[in-house]
């Protein structure tokens, strides 16, 4: 199955209690082939003291000498966030990983996202991807601490195209394109032994002792929702695009349907407005009842909260007076605005919002037909843009936006707002608001492409 935005629900497993095995299912009585020397067994499974501890030792079972563990996700999920504090177990010809995989044994191509941590050096760890059975090539990282005597956290980040894999909350190492893998998975917390893959997990040989990997937490935060705990990478990682709009991408657009803002708007969002096509983005105003309301309108909306960054599109509004064409950030109390004027589509509103209260609002002159407009969010100002030039800043620190938002595309019209949009003229056919392109850039993050603002 593909992935999509709306697989599997988030969650956070701390152990406290008994294994939910309602979320995990434990592996017990089978072995991945030949390469693995022992049988996953049910009994090297437990929780104790606020942790998921596994274990690799040597008791027989089923067709091995050897008895390692594993749990699995009973769920599949899909883009987000994937997090473990996790503590290693040291020993030549061992692995203890945190992934997640998908493959011919369910039906699907074989996908897979890796941490694993060799036995014979516990002060690195190697992550890797797997695209429809061909590895991305593994990629050695050196730890900060000895993962087998101190937890580690460990996190990556899945989203269409890129992947990207952060210890201890710091990024060290992206994935793009073919390397990105597009399945849903499975998540699995394991450890086990090869007495033949000794080039890479180095000569097995049994330490004569049992050898834990022990998980304080896993986490998983669905691409979009917020996150879950303090210090999740959940919270700070953030989502570069570009998008063209060959297609709609559901995954990262919501499209808005079936209920309207309030009084104040005189259509309702239906998603049949909404369209991609031709490399354009086509949101429409219609005379067609929708809801309680004479009129269609239309609206798309980032699953994914975003936050500082630079925001850009090419567009081109509608005109008409009491009809609006927007861009803009919103989350409950805050915005950040760019709006076209459809009684004026050669001036554009720029204004932040602050607890619902306007903040540095002003007029923007902008050409006729396609225009490019954007804004530069920082925890100092933000910048507004026409056509790569700036032509506004807001500059009162203390009461910029501060919380991630998601980021909106609608036009719309209003019989009551004729002070801020003119009186409603019915326009007498379908008009449409056209997105060329939208994009942002994460701080810190490569211009995304020539003649974007977040180059300069």
């Amino acid at each position: 199955t593909t992935a999509t935005a709306a697989a599997g629900e988030s969650f956070i497993d701390r152990f406290d209690g008994a294994l939910d095995t309602s979320r995990w299912y434990v592996s017990d009585g089978w072995n991945n082939g030949d390469h693995q020397n022992c049988q996953f067994n049910r009994n090297n499974v437990r929780v104790e003291g606020g942790a998921l501890t596994i274990t690799f030792d040597d008791k027989a079972y089923g067709e091995r000498d050897y008895s390692c563990a594993e749990v699995q996700s009973r769920a599949r999920l899909s883009y987000g966030t994937f997090e473990t504090r996790m503590k290693a177990g040291k020993g030549s010809g061992l692995n203890s990983a945190f992934f997640s995989y998908i493959g011919p044994v369910h039906d699907q191509p074989w996908d897979e996202i890796d941490f694993e941590v060799l036995g014979k050096d516990t002060t690195k760890v190697e992550v890797n991807s797997w695209v429809n059975g061909t590895s991305s090539g593994g990629f050695p990282v050196a730890l900060p601490a000895d993962s087998a005597s101190t937890y580690v956290d460990f996190a990556y980040v899945w989203e269409p195209g890129r992947l990207r894999f952060f210890v201890n909350g710091k990024l060290v190492k992206t994935l793009t394109g073919g390397q990105v893998p597009t399945h849903e998975q499975l998540l699995y917390a394991q450890i086990w032994g090869s007495d033949t893959l000794t080039d890479w997990m180095g000569p097995f040989t049994y330490p004569g002792h049992p050898v834990e990997a022990s998980y304080d937490h896993i986490a998983y935060t669905k691409l979009g929702d917020p996150c879950q705990f303090t210090g999740s990478v959940a919270c700070s990682v953030t989502t570069s695009f570009v998008d063209d709009f060959d297609t709609l991408d559901t995954s990262r657009w919501y499209v808005s349907d079936g209920w309207n803002n309030g009084a104040q708007q005189n259509c309702t969002w239906a998603r049949d407005q909404v369209a991609a096509s031709g490399g354009m983005l086509n949101l429409s105003f219609a005379k067609m009842a929708a809801g309680d309301r004479q009129y269609a309108c239309a609206e798309v909306q980032t699953r994914q909260r975003l936050g500082h960054g630079t925001y850009e599109a090419r567009l081109k509004g509608v005109t008409g007076s009491g009809l609006m064409s927007a861009m803009f950030t919103y989350v409950t109390g805050e915005a950040i605005d760019i709006k076209v004027m459809g009684r004026d589509p050669g001036k554009a509103k720029l204004v932040a919002w602050d607890d619902g209260t306007p903040l540095g609002e002003t007029l923007a002159s902008i050409p006729e037909g396609f225009v490019d407009v954007g804004m530069v969010w920082s925890d100092s100002k933000i910048d507004y843009y026409v056509n790569g030039t700036k032509v506004h800043s807001i500059t009162d620190a203390a009461r910029l936006p501060k919380l991630d938002a998601n980021l909106f595309l609608n036009v719309w019209g209003s019989d009551t707002l004729t002070e801020h949009m003119g009186p409603f003229e019915d326009p007498g056919k379908t008009l449409t608001f056209q997105v060329d392109r939208v994009a942002y850039t994460a701080p810190g993050d490569p211009c995304p492409f020539d003649g974007s603002i977040a180059c300069a």
